[in-house]
């Protein structure tokens, strides 16, 4: 009895410390469900969300083989997976009782073991967090017993610590990839007195356990994880599941994985930049005692940047001059009332009306998404409430009074433009592929934006096409009168962030080609007429995103990680840069990484794709 109370409190200390952030859990919606089940799996969908349930069914079968090879596990019961069609919804759960924040992308609950995940509006990353959560799930049943009720009723005393669990779910979700890379790399150059794998915990614990299971995979094998776990379930203590199934304790395998970052990365000082070195710093988040100065835009007046920054705690939106990042005021504060819940950091997008007077950006507010306008003199605003689960990246049409986003509308992403005016709502593409990161030509008569669309250059597909291959973004352009999408990129990296200069000759963007996010140039566009050879202008030690550029093309404005945090930089000159002929070596975990086949080969696909009507069981 002692000992149930014991896990009782611990379950109620959990659910105060992840709730205590003074946000309560508000349902402003009544959910009608049904659901569909596959092999191992019934998964719950909400209206119109057929196609994401039919989604999961897929990607959850999918992972389901890895993770039970990897792991040497066959789920003893059936797990159910509740899918909602966006993170507004996802916030209204009551399968567990803590706020489900922005970046909180899905959750696997120990009581009954069920998986609950929004869609939200990105088919890469929502494939990412079913193969998480079921990772997850796994463990919950091959070490837990699959509930907390068995938990209890075996006397099961192991815990699982966060990096080891957290660590191992992005590991097999995701191998290894250029935002843990960026991570890592940063931690092992500038990070200063490496951390023990025990003081892994908070975001680290993703980032640096899925390190610390890269080293032991290619160190032992990827089937030394099922051995680790079988040796530690029947010793009930992690330290000896790992003596056992390794050789070696936690003290010397905490040795070796610093050992390796430093055979890994030191050698990279010699061979590419910090970003402080090429760039000037806008902010300083070491300074400020914070970690995000992100999304910045420039005015057309090139005078001042908006940006992102939890510089005083909760998130906002500040204005900097930027000429030397000096804070000139503050126009909105985030996370503090229902109005701006939340602004989201990991979408954000601010842009600038044509005169410099007024800001849009979009944030949560209440029960949905809104689009919001800020005249920066007087201080109003105004709300658009566009019927809309989710809003992303605004980009202000040049010329016009119209705002582009990104928008999830519960059943899929699109781009969408929006008249100020006449609060006409077009949707420009209207179909099942994720399009993202748009940006203008300075004409207005076109849309840069970063697609998973493959060759599938049609707009206005509702489903996904057979065997369509989603895990990476190439550069498009979309013609707003003509609706034509013509593909600008076609390469195996993730191509990021278009952005064109002003006098239209050059398109800058950022790939991760060398395994580390670099920016690249298209020159000379319209002489050429055509896009040919980019050539990269940057070489840095660890990572740059959110790119733009100034009014007169002298400077490209960016985010740049550097020393655990993000900042503000701008690049002086970078046409320049071409000239130099810059070349980028690999990153070493290119050379030797492959990327886990966590979707089956195309003839396994097509053999035995349930998605197909006569592979379900459907109940409504």
């Amino acid at each position: 009895m002692i000992r149930k109370i014991k896990y009782l409190i611990y379950i109620q200390f959990i659910s105060m410390a992840l709730g205590q952030f003074g946000q309560n859990i508000v349902q402003y919606d009544d959910f009608t469900w049904h659901f569909i089940q596959s092999k191992h799996f019934d998964i719950y969908y909400a209206e119109d969300g057929r196609s994401h349930a039919e989604f999961t069914a897929e990607e959850a079968e999918a992972a389901y083989l890895k993770i039970s090879d990897r792991l040497n596990w066959r789920l003893k019961s059936r797990v159910s997976i509740i899918v909602y069609n966006s993170h507004n919804d996802f916030q209204q759960t009551n399968v567990v009782d803590s706020y489900m924040f922005e970046g909180i992308g899905g959750v696997t609950e120990l009581y009954k073991n069920r998986i609950v995940i929004p869609f939200d509006a990105s088919n890469q990353e929502f494939k990412h967090v079913i193969h998480h959560e079921l990772v997850h799930a796994f463990i919950n049943d091959s070490v837990y017993g699959g509930s907390l009720k068995n938990m209890v009723a075996s006397s099961i005393k192991v815990h699982i610590p966060m990096w080891m669990n957290e660590g191992l779910a992005e590991y097999l979700s995701s191998g290894w990839d250029t935002n843990s890379e960026m991570w890592i790399r940063d931690l092992a150059i500038n990070g200063g007195e490496f951390p023990q794998i025990r003081q892994l915990t908070g975001y680290m614990a993703y980032r640096g356990g899925q390190s610390v299971w890269n080293f032991i995979t290619e160190k032992w094998g990827e089937e030394s994880i099922a051995e680790i776990f079988y040796q530690l379930k029947k010793s009930n203590k992690v330290e000896t599941g790992f003596k056992r199934a390794l050789g070696v304790d936690l003290k010397k395998l905490n040795e070796q994985w610093h050992q390796y970052l430093k055979e890994q990365y030191w050698p990279d000082v010699a061979n590419r930049e910090n970003i402080p070195d090429f760039a000037r710093q806008l902010t300083d988040h070491e300074e400020l005692e914070n970690t995000y100065n992100v999304a910045p835009a420039i005015s057309p007046d090139g005078s001042r940047i908006a940006i992102f920054s939890n510089k005083s705690g909760p998130m906002a939106i500040y204005l900097i001059s930027a000429e030397d990042g000096r804070f000139i005021k503050k126009i909105i504060q985030g996370e503090r009332n229902s109005e701006f819940e939340e602004l989201h950091i990991l979408k954000p997008g601010i842009t600038w009306s044509e005169d410099s007077k007024k800001v849009a950006f979009a944030a949560k507010s209440g029960k949905s998404d809104a689009l919001f306008i800020v005249d920066l003199k007087s201080g109003k605003r105004k709300k658009h409430r566009l019927n809309m689960e989710g809003i992303f990246r605004p980009a202000w049409r040049p010329g016009t009074n119209e705002i582009a986003f990104i928008g999830n509308n519960g059943i899929s992403s699109d781009i969408y433009l929006f008249n100020l005016d006449s609060e006409k709502l077009t949707n420009l593409t209207k179909d099942w592929f994720t399009d993202d990161q748009i940006s203008w030509y300075p004409d207005g008569n076109s849309i840069l934006f970063i697609s998973d669309r493959g060759n599938v250059l049609e707009t206005g597909i509702a489903n996904k096409p057979e065997n369509h291959l989603f895990n990476q973004t190439d550069i498009y352009e979309l013609n707003i009168e003509s609706g034509i999408v013509e593909r600008i990129t076609d390469t195996p990296f993730n191509e990021m962030y278009p952005c064109i200069s002003n006098d239209s000759n050059y398109l800058a963007f950022i790939s991760d080609k060398s395994g580390i996010n670099n920016i690249y140039l298209f020159s000379d566009i319209q002489s050429l007429d055509n896009f040919q050879n980019p050539q990269v202008i940057t070489n840095v030690l660890t990572g740059i995103t959110q790119l733009s550029w100034n009014g007169d093309d002298t400077q490209l404005i960016f985010t740049g990680f550097f020393n655990k945090g993000y900042d503000i930089y701008t690049f002086d000159n970078p046409i320049q840069k071409v000239a130099e002929n810059i070349q980028v070596s690999p990153a070493a975990w290119t050379l030797k990484f492959e990327e886990p086949n966590l979707l089956r080969n195309d003839d396994t696909r097509k053999s035995n794709s349930i998605i197909s009507a006569d592979k379900y069981k459907n109940y409504i």
